[in-house]
């Protein structure tokens, strides 16, 4: 019986995202891809017109799936640290469901075209936005620091090679655990700042209808 055509499909691009994520885009021929999905050249060209198109979806494929959850994240009517906690959530089992996904994103992109590495540089950037609106939102808050640094690229970068690196030697959910406390302890105020902060906004709030004393 004959592969679904939209099965083989999603197996192409999964089994070159495995090769890619090991051998690199350019380390990887389209010979080596036919072998390794078992199809003839004519029924890859059926789905895609080049392998640049097969990265492309690769690498689409994984910021899709975190632009779409990050941003109800965002939107949430929670506090900015309940939000944090969970975008560190969000993207670790992102990774962990699609590691050489997400290896080959980071790694390869920059083999894309000019006009696919505009469209990929455009999805990140609409990404690490989720991020950075949570991060101003417990600044402004009085909970969370300002930065001026790139931390933002530096979370994605920092999650995505603390997968790669490590050799099954540690839990993907105890890195996972790791990494949401690294990025919550980076960004909070000490108590004493805010405490301060959250007693400026309500001095300069003035007092509550109904609460003042008689």
């Amino acid at each position: 019986m004959a592969e679904p055509t939209g099965e083989l499909r999603n197996r192409i691009v999964q089994l070159s995202a495995e090769l890619f994520a090991v051998r690199g885009y350019h380390g990887t021929g389209l010979a080596d891809l036919l072998h390794a999905a078992g199809v003839a050249r004519g029924g890859f060209y059926h789905h895609f017109p080049s392998k640049e198109t097969v990265l492309l979806e690769i690498v689409t494929g994984a910021i899709g799936r975190i632009l779409s959850t990050s941003a109800q994240i965002a939107e949430q009517d929670s506090d900015a640290e309940t939000k944090l906690r969970m975008l560190c959530d969000d993207l670790s089992r992102a990774i962990i469901e699609n590691q050489p996904g997400f290896i080959v994103f980071l790694r390869e992109y920059s083999a894309l075209s000019e006009a696919h590495k505009t469209q990929v540089l455009a999805l990140r950037r609409t990404y690490l936005e989720c991020w950075e609106a949570v991060l101003r939102e417990g600044a402004a808050d009085g909970v969370f620091t300002t930065r001026t640094t790139p931390y933002t690229e530096g979370i994605l970068g920092m999650w995505i090679y603390s997968f790669a690196w490590n050799r099954e030697t540690v839990e993907p959910q105890t890195i996972a655990s790791d990494l949401a406390d690294f990025v919550l302890r980076g960004v909070r105020c000490d108590s004493r700042s805010g405490a301060r902060g959250r007693a400026a906004r309500l001095v300069a709030r003035g007092p509550v209808s109904g609460t003042g004393s008689t």
